[in-house]
């Protein structure tokens, strides 16, 4: 199956900002995009219909003429993992069903694009972790970390912990978040990985990125 797993090294490191933009690449280039966030906590509550904010960015960044309830089916108002979400409203999600709503209705020539829910080892559903749905779909991963003090540590456990569910890793985003920059966290990265990395701080093109997620 063509696609990737988009993951981050922490919550609001800018995933869905990422994926988007990458969804956007991809279409441009002709390629057809299934957009996944199978399950999103933190949703609006409108005309009695919880709204995933993540989830509604991609299906529109993505052109998908899919519905919300394919794209996002589990959704919980309360801003918390959703896994604890899922426990207050008693429902028992399992990773199996995650992964089924992730690959339903997913054509062979089809993009499909994954996004999880905080970082790689943040809880998602009853004893699962991201980190074990990415394993269960088999897809390689993008790592998207905030460009900061800091993120050489986090992105080099994120690696490990991705190698030891045996998963490939494309590429390293590090999102430039705030507008101060006094690291060169990219060249201190390149001497402990030979992955690709990427500097997103909003005035270069994605594309990149976008055909590194192809090969």
């Amino acid at each position: 199956m063509n696609g990737i797993f988009i993951t981050g090294t922490d919550t609001n490191v800018g995933k869905t900002y990422i994926a988007c933009k990458i969804s956007e690449a991809l279409i441009s280039q002709g390629i057809r995009v299934n957009p996944r966030k199978p399950i999103e906590s933190g949703c609006q509550l409108i005309d009695n219909e919880l709204i995933p904010d993540d989830a509604l960015k991609l299906k529109i960044a993505s052109q998908s003429k899919e519905t919300l309830d394919i794209i996002c089916p589990h959704r919980f108002q309360q801003a918390i993992s959703p896994a604890r979400a899922a426990q207050l409203n008693n429902q028992n999600i399992t990773i199996e069903q995650l992964a089924q709503a992730c690959t339903s209705q997913v054509k062979d020539n089809d993009f499909l694009l994954v996004e999880g829910a905080g970082g790689f080892y943040s809880p998602i559903c009853k004893n699962a972790l991201n980190a074990d749905l990415a394993q269960a779909l088999n897809l390689p991963v993008l790592l998207v970390s905030e460009n900061r003090v800091g993120t050489i540590n986090q992105v080099l456990l994120c690696l490990n912990a991705i190698e030891q569910k045996k998963l490939t890793v494309k590429a390293i985003v590090l999102n430039q978040i705030s507008e101060t920059d006094i690291t060169d966290n990219i060249t201190e990265l390149s001497q402990l990985t030979s992955l690709p990395i990427f500097l997103l701080n909003g005035n270069n093109s994605i594309s990149e990125i976008a055909n590194t997620l192809l090969k």
